[in-house]
């Protein structure tokens, strides 16, 4: 419910508030680049997909229009039903859906920008040189104004932007789809084309990914979900709004990761966490590659890297990168796991058992080896004392009836392969392999 502004008393105690109101006003006006520049920095920092550099000239342009109106509004006591939409928010809301900015994150930034105004608006009240039960009437008077001013352009913007949103998606998705397509077959396509058709551009560092749903039904249509984990993920991989997806089927899109200029490893294991709000959702990630070629090769990294999820029963692999130790190799083992299983077990001998007590023998083995053979670092990241780690390499040893660095770089293939795998290629307890 709409809170209403409070009752301002007899009429010379109105004409006084609204007096004030004037001089509010004024004061904020002689502020205003002031109070324009802190709320762009607050909205920019505190909403998600809001601090795309790119966007910043338009975000603070939106920010200006807002404040001239509603500084207009209260100093000439204009109803807000003579007020006419405001160009540069309304463009502004547009190019977000362009970029497919949730209107959530447009909803946020007025929230943000109102708190921040308030503030400022308590801050003259404060000064002005009057009586507090006066002081009270007007901070009420101009809250009541405010929120009828939040709910009024909100709700004007959220309807642009999801007209807009809509408009974007039904003209763009085929667009762009034949554009991918396009650049995939190694046809000629202009960078200026691509970048304007598909508000992509080529000349960068891309990280490619595939996303989908993981048993997804045929009938339901999970694009617009995966679109959304999509733009957070850009978010985690600090790409702003620089992000590109076309949909493959119902349950799985295409998606590329613009990084400008940066060619930096990326930390799957944030992904991995981020997917804990998302059951069923998975991701794979090729590297960071620059221009059109990065474009096609970090794409077929993806696909690659999603040919070893689609097999393992590892939760590991809910998101899984071709970066990872051991992820392109498995990518050629996987087109023929029978051979896979049999070489893993010729490695590793019992320890390929798909047992508990195998598990934690390979587990522990396997994070010895990556740190160098240290039982200190070994027993910290397993948050195991140092004797149970040492009691389990000579297992392992025991196992294997062989040193471990005898085929050492088998045995680190073999246990990776594990650790993404899972029981697709061990050998089950009671079988006469094992």
């Amino acid at each position: 419910m709409q809170p209403a502004q409070a009752p301002l008393g007899d009429e010379a105690e109105q004409n006084e508030v609204m007096a004030l109101v004037m001089v509010i006003g004024d004061r904020l006006g002689i502020r205003h680049q002031e109070i324009v520049t802190r709320m762009t920095d607050v909205i920019a920092r505190e909403v998600d997909y809001l601090n795309d550099p790119e966007l910043m000239a338009m975000l603070r342009a939106s920010v200006d229009s807002n404040i001239s109106t509603i500084l207009h509004i209260i100093r000439n006591e204009i109803p807000l039903e003579h007020v006419q939409p405001i160009t540069a928010a309304t463009e502004y809301a547009l190019r977000l859906a362009q970029r497919g900015v949730p209107g959530a994150s447009l909803r946020r930034a007025y929230h943000f920008g109102s708190d921040d105004l308030r503030t400022w608006i308590f801050e003259e009240v404060e000064q002005l040189d009057c009586e507090p039960d006066v002081k009270l009437k007007l901070l009420h008077h101009l809250a009541g104004f405010m929120h009828k001013y939040i709910d009024w352009i909100t709700q004007l913007l959220l309807e642009a932007h999801e007209d807009e949103r809509q408009r974007w998606i039904d003209q763009g998705a085929s667009e762009t789809a034949s554009l991918v397509a396009k650049v995939l077959a190694r046809q000629p396509v202009s960078l200026t084309e691509f970048a304007t058709r598909a508000r992509y551009r080529l000349d960068q560092v891309h990280v490619g990914a595939v996303c989908w749903i993981d048993g997804a039904n045929s009938g339901t249509d999970q694009t617009a979900a995966l679109g959304d984990l999509a733009l957070r993920l850009a978010v985690i991989l600090g790409c702003g709004t620089r992000v590109l997806f076309t949909a493959v089927d119902r349950g799985t899109v295409w998606v590329w990761f613009g990084r400008g200029r940066e060619a930096g490893p990326v930390d799957v294991e944030v992904v991995r966490s981020a997917l804990q709000d998302s059951p069923g959702a998975r991701v794979s990630l090729g590297l960071p590659i620059e221009g059109i070629d990065g474009f096609r090769r970090s794409h077929d990294q993806a696909e690659a890297a999603k040919s070893v999820a689609i097999v393992s029963s590892s939760e590991v692999t809910h998101a899984i990168g071709f970066g990872e130790r051991g992820v392109p190799i498995m990518a050629m083992l996987v087109r023929d796991l029978a051979a896979a299983r049999r070489w893993v077990y010729d490695v590793l001998g019992p320890l390929a058992r798909d047992g508990e007590a195998e598990g934690r023998t390979r587990e522990t083995l396997r994070v010895f080896l990556g740190t160098g053979g240290s039982y200190a670092q070994t027993s910290e990241r397993l948050l195991l004392h140092r004797n149970s780690v040492k009691y389990r390499i000579r297992k392992a040893e025991d196992e294997r009836g062989r040193p471990l660095e005898d085929d050492r770089l088998d045995l680190e293939l073999a246990l990776q392969v594990c650790h993404f795998l899972g029981d697709t290629v061990l050998v089950p307890l009671g079988d006469p392999e094992g």
